[in-house]
């Protein structure tokens, strides 16, 4: 059985090639059924949730082996409640701002300060509001994948404010997925969209409108992406995607597809 990992792939890796490095093991506290983790490039960290000890774990971006986090937030006080399978399996970290968000199970978001260590409550929390989260600090804006809608948010939303904007409807195509992106160089929203495509939106956006751009990921490779990252430097978008609910035709799961989209960066 494969044990919790998170691991480290060379940008070029193909087809069996292994991991140049992987944090694993006991000492890591890292938990299965993690559906979505973040990287902090302004601070080189990696955040993953635990959702099985109900946790956030902070890593340093070069961790390697059997390397405990360097902060971990746990406890009554910080709110964390659910499994994996019910909230509190992914979490997004903003850099700039020094934040991190977390999806709970009363469909709630909570804000920790991207320091907070220990039993510490959330800065924040912004209620009625579950959903899979991504920021634009340029524009401070708050986006939430609610299963079919993405809502845009004030960054610092709290309580029971109400989205500035929803983007929704069957031009719009919106789909759930466990973690997606913002470009806010260009005002992207890069996220699922219907038919298992990847679709990228702007962040004025507003209603029914359809996306921008698109890649029907699903008609050209039998997958259905998961989660999304961003390559600037190369121009290329990463997603990964497991093949569990939908096995693709070459019955291998556990995937990373790569395709390079100039258009939107």
């Amino acid at each position: 059985m494969n044990h919790p990992q998170i691991a480290v792939f060379a940008r070029l890796a193909k087809e069996n090639t292994p991991p140049i490095r992987a944090i694993e093991g006991e000492k890591t506290k890292i938990s299965r059924t993690m559906h979505g983790f973040g990287y902090d490039a302004v601070h080189d960290e990696i955040v993953v949730t635990s959702p099985l000890t109900q946790a956030i774990l902070t890593f340093r971006g070069a961790a390697n082996g059997e390397e405990p986090p360097v902060r971990v937030i746990q406890g009554p006080r910080t709110q964390i409640i659910g499994t994996a399978y019910s909230g509190n399996a992914i979490v997004t970290v903003d850099g700039v701002n020094g934040e991190i968000y977390l999806p709970v199970s009363n469909n709630s978001i909570l804000v920790f300060d991207r320091t907070a260590d220990g039993d510490v409550p959330p800065k924040r929390v912004l209620n009625d509001a579950g959903g899979s989260v991504a920021i634009d600090p340029v524009r401070n804006l708050l986006i939430i994948n609610r299963r079919t809608e993405l809502q845009i948010f004030e960054r610092t939303a709290s309580g029971n404010a109400k989205p500035i904007r929803i983007i929704k409807g069957p031009n719009a195509g919106v789909a759930n997925i466990s973690s997606f992106q913002t470009y806010p160089d260009k005002g992207w929203i890069i996220g699922g969209c219907a038919d298992g495509a990847i679709c990228a939106w702007s962040v004025t956006d507003s209603g029914d409108v359809p996306p921008r751009w698109k890649i029907p990921v699903q008609q050209l490779t039998g997958y259905v992406a998961s989660g999304i990252a961003l390559d600037p430097v190369h121009k290329e978008i990463l997603l990964s995607a497991a093949g569990q609910r939908i096995r693709p035709p070459s019955g291998i799961m556990n995937t990373v597809i790569t395709f390079s989209w100039p258009e939107i960066f």
